[in-house]
This record gives C-alpha cells, sequence and structure tokens, in this order.
C-alpha cells in the first residue's frame, strides 16, 4: 500500500476511535466478533514523499474473516443471513506469527474467534485466547472456502475491473478503464498488453464474460460500475470503501482470477494502491487504475513477486517491482531477472551453478526480448538468465536489452545486471548489486567453500543483441598427473660362468 504524506489527522482518528473502543465507549455496537479461523493475508504500506520517493514501513498482516448478516449484534450464528467476506488489519498479532505466515495460504484458528472493529476496520484476537495455524493441506475443503493456493503466473486470467459511484465516483469510465487495463480499444500499452508481451503470452488477461452475474450486475468489456449515493468516501478509510464495494458484487469470492477495485477519490491517507500477495485482490486509488507500471507491480504482488530495491526499497528501476509511474502508457519495460526467475517463464534458457563445486564457464547472454527479432533463438547456444547459487543467498545475471517490449527501462539499459535475493523462489525482495558495462567485473565475495566469486563481461554487442560472459568461481586449474614412480636401472650384464 503507497501513502504520500500528510496523514497525521487520519492517524489521530484512528487513535481515538481505538482509545474509545477499549475503554467500552463505543456506542455504535461496532465491535462483533467472527467465526474461530481466518486467512493470513500480506501487504506493505508504502508511502510517497514529498520528494516523490517510496519508502515501506513494513510487511503487515491482515484477517479475511467470513462474516455472518444477521439482526443481532453481530455475532455469528445469531439471526440469519448472508454470508460475506471482509479483510481486516490485524493489530495484536505477534511478530513472529506475522513473519512466518504465507500470504493467502496460513490458516489460523482462535479459540475465542477474531474480534473486528468496524470503525477501525481491523481485527485481533481476544484477550485470553490462543491462536494455532491450521495445515490447510490436510484439510482441503477448508483450504477451497478460506483462500486459494499461490496464483499461476501462466495461463489465461479472467479479469474483473470494479469502479464505483458513491459520494464520488471514479474518475475513469468504464469503456476507458476496459481500454486502459484490458486493451480493449486502441491503447497500445496497458496491463494485458505488457503481461502478454514480458512472457511471451504466456500469461494473458481477458474480461469475465459479459453474461457474469456479480450480485445482479454484469459486466461490460470486463467492467461494472457498483452505486451507492449515500456511501460516504471523504475523509473515509480506503478499507472501508474496499469492504463496500466488495459487499455489491457479492463478497468477490472466486469471481474472477484477478478482481481489481478502481477506488473513487477522496479517501484518507494519500495512498496509491496496493495488493494482497498471492491473492486475488488489488486496489487502486482511483487515476492509479490507468497507469500501466503500478497495474504491472501490483499485480505482481498478486503473483507472489516482492519489492525490487537498490540502496532503498524501491529504487530499482530496471523492472516493475521497483517505482511505479503516474502515466498511461509508459514505461514499457518488464522485471528483473529474480523476478523473471520466479515467475518461470524461460526455463530453458536459466543456466544454473551452485557453490558445491569450482567452475569457468563462458555464457552468451541475450536479453528477454530477444525472441522478438529471433524466434528460433536455441537454448542451447544462448540464455536469458544465470542463477548462482551460493552458501547464503541466490545471485541473478541478465542483460538488460533496452528495446522492444523492454525500450522504456529506467536503469541499467543495455547493461549486464548482477541482483541478489534469498535462497528460494518464495516471496522476498530482491536487491541490485552491480550495473555492468563491457570489460566490467563484480566480485561476490565468499560465494561458498570454494572462495569468491567473478563475473566478468567480456563484450556487449547491441546489434547483435549478445553479451559475452565468464563466470569464475573456484581454482578450476587442471589438476597435474602425478609424477611417474622412478624406472630403476637396468643391471649391467653378467659375465657367464666359465666352462
Amino acid at each position: 500500500m503507497i501513502f504520500q504524506k500528510g496523514i497525521l489527522l487520519a492517524l489521530a482518528s484512528t487513535v481515538a476511535a481505538k482509545a474509545a473502543d477499549e475503554k467500552g465507549l463505543n456506542s455504535r455496537g461496532t465491535r462483533r466478533l467472527f467465526e474461530q479461523e481466518c486467512t493470513i493475508l500480506k501487504a506493505e504500506k508504502e508511502f510517497q514523499g514529498e520528494d516523490g520517493t517510496f519508502y515501506s514501513t513494513g510487511e503487515k498482516c491482515y484477517c479475511e474473516l467470513t462474516e455472518t448478516a444477521d439482526s443481532g449484534a453481530g455475532i455469528r450464528g445469531q439471526g440469519k443471513g448472508k454470508s460475506k467476506r471482509i479483510i481486516a488489519e490485524m493489530k495484536n498479532l505477534d511478530k513472529a506469527v506475522c513473519s512466518n505466515a504465507v500470504s493467502a495460504q496460513t490458516l489460523l484458528a482462535s479459540t475465542g474467534g477474531f474480534e473486528f472493529d468496524a470503525v477501525t476496520n481491523t481485527a485481533k484476537v481476544p484477550f485470553g485466547a490462543t491462536i494455532s495455524e491450521i495445515n490447510k493441506n490436510k484439510d482441503k475443503g477448508k483450504s477451497q472456502v478460506y483462500g486459494r493456493r499461490r496464483l499461476a503466473s501462466t495461463g489465461m486470467k479472467q479479469t474483473l475491473i470494479v469502479r464505483a459511484e458513491f459520494e464520488t465516483s471514479t474518475g475513469t469510465n468504464e469503456a476507458n478503464l476496459s481500454n486502459y487495463i484490458l486493451g480493449i480499444g486502441n491503447d497500445p500499452v496497458n496491463l494485458a498488453s505488457q503481461y502478454s508481451a514480458c512472457s511471451y503470452e504466456q500469461l494473458t488477461f481477458e474480461p469475465v464474460p459479459n453474461n457474469s452475474n456479480y450480485n445482479g450486475l454484469t459486466p461490460t468489456d470486463g467492467v461494472i460500475t457498483v452505486v451507492d449515493p449515500d456511501q460516504s468516501v471523504n475523509g473515509i478509510a480506503d478499507s472501508v470503501i474496499r469492504n463496500r464495494m466488495r459487499d455489491l458484487i457479492g463478497g468477490s469470492q472466486g469471481v474472477a482470477d484477478h478482481v481489481l477495485l478502481c477506488i473513487p477519490p477522496g479517501t484518507n491517507g494519500g495512498w496509491i494502491a496496493y495488493a494482497y500477495v498471492n491473492h486475488w485482490l488489488s486496489v487502486y486509488n482511483n487515476n492509479w487504475c490507468n497507469y500501466v507500471s503500478g497495474l504491472m507491480h501490483e499485480i505482481g504482488h498478486n503473483l507472489g513477486l516482492a519489492h525490487s530495491g537498490e540502496a532503498q526499497t524501491y529504487d530499482d528501476q530496471s523492472g516493475m517491482m521497483g517505482y511505479s509511474y503516474s502515466n498511461n502508457n509508459a514505461p514499457e519495460m518488464c522485471f528483473n531477472a529474480a523476478k523473471t526467475f520466479q515467475l518461470g517463464w524461460f526455463p530453458t534458457y536459466h543456466f544454473e551453478r551452485t557453490h558445491n563445486n569450482s567452475f569457468n564457464d563462458q555464457i552468451s547472454l541475450v536479453g528477454f526480448v530477444e525472441k522478438t527479432f529471433r524466434p528460433n533463438l536455441s537454448p542451447d547456444d544462448f540464455k536469458m538468465i544465470i542463477k548462482l547459487t551460493g552458501s547464503n543467498n541466490d545471485y541473478y545475471v541478465h542483460f538488460n536489452r533496452k528495446v522492444g517490449f523492454n525500450s522504456g527501462t529506467a536503469e541499467g539499459g543495455d547493461q549486464v545486471l548482477v541482483a541478489t535475493r534469498s535462497a528460494g523462489v518464495g516471496y522476498d525482495a530482491s536487491t541490485l548489486l552491480s550495473k555492468l558495462n563491457a570489460n566490467g567485473a563484480y566480485t561476490i565475495s565468499g560465494f561458498g567453500s570454494q572462495g569468491d566469486l567473478t563475473i566478468n563481461v567480456q563484450s556487449i554487442n547491441t546489434s547483435t543483441g549478445e553479451a559475452s560472459v565468464n563466470i569464475l568461481y573456484g581454482d578450476t586449474s587442471p589438476t597435474p598427473a602425478p609424477t611417474p614412480a622412478p624406472i630403476p636401472p637396468t643391471p649391467a650384464p653378467v659375465d657367464p660362468t666359465p666352462a
């Protein structure tokens, strides 16, 4: 979630509401007890300073709960009504539990249920209750009800876009949202076109069918408008508007592969956009539903991608998991090597080595875009990603070719880039370590038990789109042959014995 400065009033009102509620002064009956289980979702709350730079306060955990509408005090099981899903920030969850949880996959159980406060849109474990993690793999029924597995990074994704006409209205109409997000019109660069290009049509986005029904509403080219003129927006928390929009489309559980909510202007906090990791929901502040980089970035979070940084959290500008830009059609770029490896789009073009044994390899690298110029590019002769598994971290090397669908890369264009992240392909931030020109080198100290590893860029040819790279690790000189044992001299002949 990305915020701008100027949130002190909102923060003060939230703190005041929390304090009043804890003293029992909340007279609106907004505190309700929910079911005993919730799915943990994660999102990073991100801020933007006045100078335009981004920073993050770190990862937070949210609880996705089921509420049953009733005529009582809101306690599950009292009265009758429809179930609906809400997402609320967890206020008293232990940091270790949050850190170890896997977004959209960890299911928590509380002996006392979960307490939800509609004023602050937060949830907490009641005093005296204990929590435990349920292994959803052992309970497939609940896995189906409470969450989905990590979204696949290939295939055709049905997409639902929701705008609202409340106290204020989403600034972009249905036709333009369909155009800016799914390219149904003449928009040259959009969410659908860029993901399709970057993946070579392995990941595509299409509108949900026009005959779909969402609580009585039918979409046009993937977009529907929810209407509630009595719903306040100005100064209201975006989480309240988000949950209201979900209510009006019937809760949105299972309605599409991806659901994008375009929140009307006026909510508090100066936020820009956010998405839940390994989940189907992303949320945008008004015109941020129009901007291709913001859309690519947030859907990247849905797909399990974390941020890309260099000196700071977001400042790797070579790919879409760094900064976002308020531009409908730019920049045209994809993801760095660490993210692209995680997405699994080009496995035959991977070259992998580990720290267990020394090696001295010569590799011809090409950019991800190269197959648009050479469709029959041989993976036997060329590679796109070098993955180096060290004793502590993984390292990724790629040639950031600045042409075609990656012509807008904002950093490291036509250079060989080196990035790192923790071992594995789960949710984790990557860090850009080096941008190398021809004859440049980068050494990874203590890569493994064999010592240091050095990456040498021997040449870069932008005419052919190739970079020649040497990777040297440990002592690869041939072992000398053993010295043969000396041959004893031939004894002198013995004179024959006289007869």
